[in-house]
């Protein structure tokens, strides 16, 4: 299959409603970077990739950064050691731009869990002490906090109805013993995007530390600015939304988390290096948050990472923000029309590039979209489609146009 061209887009030839001209309006007004864009994802010749929730595809921006790496490493640069770490300052100042963070507050990491794991192992816990976790979360922001029921931690699972919880429910949930609340800033099921500031004000009036897995989201959303939010600590991997390489992310941890916190684990990149001396001993924290590097990162990864960021901040976080959003909420009209039901919440205010919907045999609709070269999700026998900024009307509606025709 090869997809039409799109420098020539014509209006779908869908039931006209207000609201759907609308977002075809809008649509049009934010495509006007989208045949260059495209041109970087050759994959869209072929291929509708409606799973950026799962595993993103990569850009030659992104391969072109990798094989430039590569080939440094295989002749021309074979020791980049140090004159890499410019290009790892350079990717926390995309980071820390795209937080309102300082830097030090931010840097690379592993992966969600890893970072997750950071926090929970770093706090001094007592018996009886309470962690709240929505029960809809997906499992890397749930089993780093089951882990310390050893430690005779408890936890409070905030109720949800169809991946869907309301700011009550939070606070319901916050007893004077609750320590820690963690969420997803987007739920991997539903879409439902947390109202994070208004969390942050109950966290802080009850001295609750508040943890926020960005996974789904960052990188194609706008996160705001994190420390007016009242987060204490964020994190991302950025294979999804970011679409880099896998085993690669970022977080940002407030300064009052880092000065309460004790890393849990400690390597030689961890305190401060003398490289005229590596027989001295003496240890001492970096007071930024790359005390928490153990040892040799993943250099190929951020390298990816770097390429993948300056494409979405050449874009501009306003216009893929506000592309991403259309293009869920047409696909989302579109399905309920059809009479597909939606797993999730319809509300503007909580939306993402997640939409999520029933149907009585989620494989065979999925086996039939891969015949047609269209990639979603079914995750708990739901259909899953998460659509991102480069993706077009013409696609949207061929997706749509499979399924109605089954």
């Amino acid at each position: 299959m090869r997809l039409p061209q799109m420098n020539n887009r014509k209006i779908p030839n869908h039931p006209d409603t207000q609201a759907s001209q609308f977002i075809v309006e809008r649509l049009n007004f934010f495509d006007m970077n989208l045949p260059k864009l495209r041109s970087l994802f050759p994959h869209t010749a072929h291929t509708i990739y409606l799973n950026h929730a799962a595993t993103s595809p990569l850009s030659t921006r992104v391969t072109d950064a990798l094989h430039k790496w590569m080939t440094e490493r295989q002749e021309t640069r074979i020791d980049n050691y140090v004159p890499f770490m410019d290009t790892i300052l350079d990717v926390r100042r995309q980071l820390a731009g795209m937080l309102s963070a300082p830097l030090e507050a931010v840097d690379v990491c592993p992966n969600v869990s890893t970072a997750l794991n950071w926090v929970a192992q770093g706090i001094v816990w007592k018996p009886g002490d309470r962690i709240a976790l929505p029960a809809c979360e997906f499992p890397a922001n749930v089993w780093p906090f089951l882990h310390l029921r050893e430690r005779g931690v408890e936890i409070d699972f905030i109720p949800h109805t169809d991946g869907v919880f309301t700011l009550q429910d939070v606070e319901a949930a916050l007893t004077p013993r609750t320590r820690l609340l963690s969420v997803s800033w987007v739920q991997f099921l539903s879409g439902f995007r947390a109202p994070l500031a208004e969390i942050g004000k109950r966290t802080r009036e009850r001295g609750v530390w508040f943890l926020v897995d960005a996974i789904q989201g960052f990188g194609a959303l706008d996160f705001g600015d994190v420390e007016a939010q009242g987060v204490d600590f964020a994190a991302g991997s950025a294979h999804k939304w970011i679409m880099a390489d896998q085993g690669i992310g970022w977080c940002y941890m407030s300064h009052r988390l880092m000065e309460a916190l004790h890393p849990p684990m400690a390597g030689w990149l961890s305190g401060v290096v003398d490289w005229d001396n590596f027989f001295d001993y003496r240890f001492n924290w970096h007071t930024d948050l790359t005390r928490y590097r153990l040892g040799t990162m993943n250099n190929a990864g951020i390298a990816t990472m770097k390429a993948a960021l300056s494409v979405y901040l050449e874009c501009g976080r306003q216009w893929c923000n506000q592309h991403v959003l259309n293009n869920a909420a047409y696909l989302a009209m579109h399905l309920e029309k059809i009479g597909l039901q939606r797993y999730g919440s319809p509300d503007p205010a909580h939306a993402s590039g997640i939409v999520t919907f029933r149907h009585p045999d989620p494989e065979i609709v999925y086996e039939q979209l891969q015949k047609k070269h269209i990639e979603i999700s079914v995750r708990n026998r739901l259909l899953r489609f998460a659509p991102t900024y480069y993706n077009t009307l013409e696609e949207l509606d061929h997706t749509i146009d499979v399924i109605k025709n089954l």
